[in-house]
């Protein structure tokens, strides 16, 4: 996959790299990163109707400086699809003088979407298209199975979104990343990771949960709880805490719990995921 990647790399001008506005830093990828290091790239903070808004504009002034440009958007309204593109145009224009340099003609920006599963690169994708998505077909020196579409006069758009496979660090970042659904479901036990974004939730948005599945300020918070508030019984009328905790996951995942994010924009931890993501592109 990484290496289909790196083929796709070269071909495009411009890379958007797509990470989840729930999980900023778990969603990106560094090793990945010096595949793409000279390339402009568009950071775009995805599914913000899902996020915490006031960590959205923390998010987005902490980032600032670790991207050639930055964006909140929300993928399944596209409102911000202008602007997107305006931005593309920018940072592709340096490839366009390079080409003039050498004598050639300008043509479209060529762009890359890239981003971990389930970040919403399709989404992104379909949003950017919007209706009236024509593909160009095969360019000279491009692999065949390489597809085009020119969602603007000035921007082409690689069809095939690149999938960066998830990079887990530690048992908590494989948590995170398996609660916002990036990480694949065999991967991980569903109570387990219920059980820790309970806890997750508790420690960073006191009383949502208990308000949410009804249970008392006194009643621990416990999937065992939420089973027994929902009605969730196995056969013998025991309690089904494996039901409970896709009720758990399902109900963050779709926003029902309200608008959270899971890594909160603090200073020094985006400090460190830039030093982390300079020395890995260097070596």
């Amino acid at each position: 996959m990484e290496r289909k990647l790196g083929e796709s790399l070269k071909l495009v001008d411009v890379v958007i790299e797509v990470v989840d506005a729930r999980l900023p830093i778990s969603t990106l990828n560094p090793r990945l990163r010096k595949r793409y290091t000279h390339r402009p790239t568009l950071l775009l903070l995805n599914k913000t109707d899902l996020a915490d808004p006031e960590q959205n504009k923390r998010w987005r002034e902490c980032l600032k400086g670790s991207t050639d440009g930055i964006m909140l958007y929300e993928s399944l309204r596209g409102g911000k699809r202008k602007n997107l593109i305006n931005t593309l145009i920018h940072l592709g224009e340096i490839a366009m003088k390079k080409r003039e340099a050498k004598g050639l003609k300008r043509r479209p920006i060529r762009v890359l979407v890239v981003g971990m599963p389930n970040v919403g690169k399709s989404t992104v994708i379909n949003s950017i298209v919007a209706r009236k998505k024509t593909k160009t077909g095969h360019k000279a020196g491009v692999t065949r199975a390489t597809q085009w579409v020119r969602i603007h006069e000035q921007v082409e758009l690689l069809d095939t979104p690149g999938v960066i496979p998830p990079s887990l660090d530690s048992e908590e970042s494989g948590a995170l990343l398996a609660c916002v659904s990036s990480v694949g479901e065999a991967a991980y036990d569903e109570e387990e990771v219920a059980l820790f974004l309970l806890n997750h939730l508790e420690a960073n948005y006191p009383g949502i949960c208990h308000q949410h599945y009804q249970l008392s300020p006194e009643t621990p918070l416990a999937l065992l709880s939420i089973a027994e508030s929902r009605n969730y019984k196995m056969a013998g009328n025991e309690c089904d805490k494996t039901r409970a905790a896709r009720a758990v996951l399902s109900d963050f995942r779709q926003g029902r719990l309200g608008r959270i994010t899971l890594e909160h924009a603090n200073e020094n931890k985006v400090e460190s995921e830039r030093e982390k993501k300079n020395t890995e592109t260097n070596q």
